[in-house]
């Protein structure tokens, strides 16, 4: 192919319709702990592809009753006509300045299709349930 195909080739890749489109991330999202405190986010933002978008920022209460940074984030990692691949991960500030994370994960589905995970530590007493939707805008 000569660089003047491959130059049609790159620029019909980048005015494709995905390249293009604007991403909607619908965010159901439960933080539920051993001392029955319970937070609840139900959220629709857009997305940039590879930029992280914060989609939760408050404070839980942790067995000893201290309240504590709670973040959620969301990246749009890669986007196809038959697969939507996000990193999504959820972190708690310490006492001393650091990090916890509390969930870490990658999930894919397709456009307009909802996916959820839950995920439970029994030995800290909490649960986090996480439902998402890519849409185009």
């Amino acid at each position: 192919m000569n660089d003047f195909g491959r130059g049609q080739l790159l620029l019909s890749t980048l005015l494709s319709p995905l390249a293009m489109a604007d991403w909607l991330l619908d965010v159901s999202f439960e933080l539920s702990s051993c001392c029955k405190s319970k937070q609840t986010v139900n959220t629709s933002l857009s997305l940039l592809p590879g930029e992280e978008t914060v989609f939760f920022n408050g404070l839980s209460q942790s067995q000893h009753h201290l309240c504590r940074e709670v973040v959620g984030s969301a990246q749009l990692l890669d986007v196809s006509p038959d697969e939507v691949k996000m990193a999504f991960q959820i972190q708690e500030r310490l006492d001393d300045g650091g990090w916890r994370t509390i969930l870490a994960k990658t999930l894919s589905t397709g456009l307009n299709m909802p996916i959820r995970f839950e995920s439970e530590d029994s030995e800290l007493g909490e649960r986090v349930k996480l439902q998402v939707e890519v849409m185009t805008a």
